[in-house]
């Protein structure tokens, strides 16, 4: 029922997508922050970061303009880009246990195999390269 409600509420709306989770995140640090302030002055401008920022998380949630806020989601993502390139840990172990890399001798190009194979003969993609490695 609750799911049906909120589903009717966001239809044709943007919702939440990576923007609005870090305007999000932001808030409930800056509310935090401002608890702790040492001073009232900081404390003070703490709280009002905090309302901006999530009064701007519901105006974007609601918003009606999609095109306009996956532009500013897509600058987002482009932004910080670097921090979140390392979150891929898992899937790059998973792989790493699949399958062993080796650089081309020629041209130097990362060629990706099975693991468990034995001794095969890989011939590079781009240069036509062939060379024997153990998988």
């Amino acid at each position: 029922m609750m799911r049906t409600m909120f589903d009717r509420l966001f239809a044709g709306r943007n919702g939440i997508d990576q923007l609005n989770i870090a305007l999000f995140v932001l808030a409930i640090l800056c509310w935090i922050g401002s608890l702790f302030a040492p001073t009232r002055g900081l404390a003070n401008l703490l709280h009002w970061a905090c309302l901006l920022a999530a009064a701007f998380c519901c105006v974007r949630a609601f918003s009606q303009n999609l095109g306009r806020r996956q532009q500013e989601n897509q600058k987002f993502l482009a932004m910080t880009r670097g921090f979140r390139i390392g979150r891929n840990w898992r899937a790059k172990m998973e792989q790493k246990r699949q399958y062993k890399v080796f650089k081309c001798p020629s041209c130097g190009v990362k060629l990706r195999v099975p693991r468990g194979k034995g001794k095969i003969k890989v011939t590079c993609r781009q240069c036509g390269a062939s060379f024997e490695e153990r998988s």
